[in-house]
C-alpha cells in the first residue's frame, strides 16, 4: 500500500469518526477536534509500517507522559479509561498513600469526596425504577414526617433546585457534635430559597436517610449486581488513601456522621479507578434504564441559564458585590450534565455527547461517562503530603497545566505542599496559589482525547487489513487494543 492511499484511508476514517461524535453533540463543540485528529492523522501516516503494537504504545505513551508529569504534584495518583466501541482500557497508578506510605496500585482505594452522591443518585433512581422509592413524593412524606419543613419533591431536592439550610453546623468546627444535636440540626433542615442551584451537600444528606435500607440496597446494587468489591464506606479493609493516621475522610460531615455509624450519602465513599469503569460498564450494559438515565442528567429546569421573576438573566455575584458569570443551570441529580445548547460545566470533557455526565470530589476525584459514545475516563488523588514539598519545572511539551490559567514557560516551576499549591516565576517569585484539586484537570480532556485518538488508530489499521485482505494483521489489531493495559509508577 502507497503512503498515499494509506492517508486517504485515515482522512476517511477521521471524518467518519468526527461525523459520528458530532452526531452525538454540538457542532459548534467539535470544531476542535478536526484540529487535533488532523495532527494525530500524521502521526498516523508517519507510523504506516509500524505494528500495531508500535501504533498503540506511540499514542498511549503520549498520554502516560501527562500522567507521570501530574503524578509528581500529588502524592498519589490512579486513572481509569476505557472505550467500549475500540475495546481499549487503561489503568495507571503512581505515588503512594501517605508519606512513605505504600505504592498505590490497582487494590488501593480513595476517598471519592463528593463523587459519592453519584452513588446515592443512582441508588435512588434504582430503587425508583423497583417501586420501593417515590422520587415525586414529598421529603416530609418520609421518615415519619420529621423532615416537616421540607414540603418540596425528593427530586427536585436532589437537583439543588432550593438553597437549604440546617439549623446549625454539622460538623465539628464548634465543638463536639452529639449524635442527637446532629439529628436535630438536620430534621430541621429549612428552605431559604428556590430556583437556587446552589450545589450543597445538604440534599444529599438528606437523601441517603431517606432511602429504604439504603445500607443494604448499596451492597446489593453495587457490591454484588455490579461486582465492585473495592467500593464502600467500610475503611476496615484494603489500603486506602487519605487524611493523617485514624482520620481517613476528608469531609467533615462525613466524619462526624461515620462516628456515629451513618454512612452520609454526600461524601465518605472509597473506591478504586477500576471499580469506577466497572460502574460505567454496568450502566452502560442497562443497569438504569433510559428513562432513569435521562431523569438524572435532566435538570429540575430545563433551560440553560437561571432567570429572574421578571424574565431577566440571573448574573452571578462575587464576595464583593460585582457581577462575575451568567447562573448556568448544569446540574442534574447529583451530576454535572452537558446541556443540549452546549453550556458545560468545568467538570465536563469537550468531546462528549450531550447524555453524557460527570462528578467531581474535593479530594481530587473525578469521573466522566458517556454511554452513548461508549467512553469512561476517571482519576482519583490523593492530595496529602503532611509538610513536604515536591518542586518540578514545567515543560510545555510534556505536559500543560491548564487550569491553573496559564500556559507555563521553560523554568517555570510548581511547587505543592499539603493541600496547597504555588507557581514560581524563573527568580522563585510565588505568582499564583492553587488549590491542588486543579492540578489534575487537566488530565480531564487528555483522557478522553486519548481514547479518541486510539479508535482512530484501530478503525485505520481494521480498515488497512481488509483492504489487504489480511486476517492476520485483523488479529493482531485486535489483540493490540482490546487488552486492558496497566501502568505502574516507579
Amino acid at each position: 500500500m502507497e503512503k498515499q492511499e494509506y492517508l486517504s484511508i485515515i482522512t476517511e476514517e477521521e471524518y467518519k469518526l468526527i461525523n459520528e461524535l458530532v452526531k452525538n453533540g454540538k457542532l459548534k463543540e467539535y470544531r476542535y477536534l478536526v484540529d487535533m485528529f488532523d495532527k494525530e492523522k500524521n502521526e498516523l501516516a508517519s507510523m504506516m509500517d509500524k505494528t500495531p503494537d508500535e501504533v498503540y504504545n506511540k499514542i498511549a505513551s503520549d498520554y502516560l507522559k501527562i500522567v507521570k508529569g501530574i503524578s509528581m504534584l500529588v502524592p498519589g495518583l490512579s486513572t481509569g479509561i476505557k472505550d467500549t466501541k475500540s475495546g481499549v482500557s487503561i489503568y495507571t497508578y503512581d505515588g503512594k498513600t501517605f508519606e512513605n506510605g505504600q505504592d498505590i496500585d490497582e487494590n488501593t482505594r480513595f476517598d471519592l469526596a463528593s463523587s459519592t452522591k453519584l452513588f446515592t443518585a443512582v441508588e435512588a433512581l434504582k430503587l425508583a425504577e423497583e417501586g420501593k422509592f417515590d422520587l415525586d413524593k414529598l421529603v416530609s412524606e418520609y421518615k415519619d414526617g420529621k423532615y416537616s419543613k421540607l414540603n418540596i419533591p425528593v427530586e427536585k431536592m436532589s437537583k439543588f433546585y432550593y438553597d437549604l439550610r440546617t439549623d446549625g453546623r454539622l460538623d465539628d468546627r464548634d465543638g463536639d457534635l452529639s449524635l442527637e444535636e446532629f439529628q436535630r440540626r438536620l430534621f430541621l433542615t429549612s428552605i431559604v430559597k428556590d430556583k437556587t442551584f446552589v450545589y450543597s451537600d445538604i440534599p444529599f444528606i438528606i437523601l441517603k436517610d431517606i432511602l429504604p435500607e439504603s445500607d443494604e440496597y448499596f451492597k446489593k446494587y453495587f457490591n454484588e449486581e455490579m461486582n465492585l468489591l473495592q467500593t464502600s464506606y467500610d475503611r476496615s479493609f484494603g489500603v486506602l488513601t487519605g487524611m493523617r493516621e485514624n482520620e481517613t475522610i476528608n469531609d467533615p460531615k462525613a466524619r462526624v456522621m461515620t462516628k456515629y455509624s451513618l454512612n452520609p450519602g454526600h461524601a465518605g465513599i472509597f473506591s478504586t479507578s477500576k471499580d469506577l469503569v466497572k460502574f460505567f460498564d454496568s450502566l452502560n450494559n442497562g443497569f438504569l434504564s433510559k428513562e432513569s438515565i435521562m431523569r438524572m442528567v435532566t435538570p429540575a429546569l430545563d433551560t440553560p441559564i437561571l432567570l429572574n421573576p421578571d424574565g431577566s438573566i440571573c448574573f452571578k455575584k462575587n464576595k464583593e458585590g460585582y457581577i462575575s458569570e451568567v447562573q448556568k443551570i448544569n446540574r442534574g441529580m447529583g451530576v454535572y450534565y452537558k446541556h443540549p445548547e452546549g453550556i458545560r460545566a468545568n467538570e465536563m470533557a469537550n468531546a462528549m455527547s450531550d447524555e453524557s455526565f460527570a462528578t467531581a470530589g474535593f479530594t481530587g476525584t473525578w469521573a466522566a461517562f458517556d454511554l452513548k459514545n461508549g467512553l469512561t475516563a476517571n482519576f482519583l488523588a490523593n492530595p496529602l503530603s503532611l509538610e513536604n514539598e515536591r518542586e518540578i519545572v514545567i515543560d510545555n511539551e510534556k505536559f500543560n497545566i491548564v487550569d491553573c490559567g496559564m500556559n507555563f514557560k521553560d523554568g517555570t516551576k510548581f511547587k505543592v505542599a499539603g493541600k496547597n499549591s504555588k507557581v514560581l516565576d524563573n527568580e522563585g517569585n510565588v505568582t499564583q496559589n492553587v488549590p491542588f484539586t486543579r492540578i489534575t484537570n487537566t488530565l480531564k480532556e487528555e483522557a478522553i482525547y486519548t481514547l479518541l485518538k486510539l479508535r482512530l488508530a484501530k478503525n485505520v489499521l481494521m480498515r488497512k487489513a481488509e483492504i489487504e485482505q489480511s486476517s492476520v494483521l485483523e488479529d493482531t489489531v485486535v489483540n493490540s487494543f482490546e487488552n486492558s493495559k496497566t501502568v505502574k509508577g516507579k
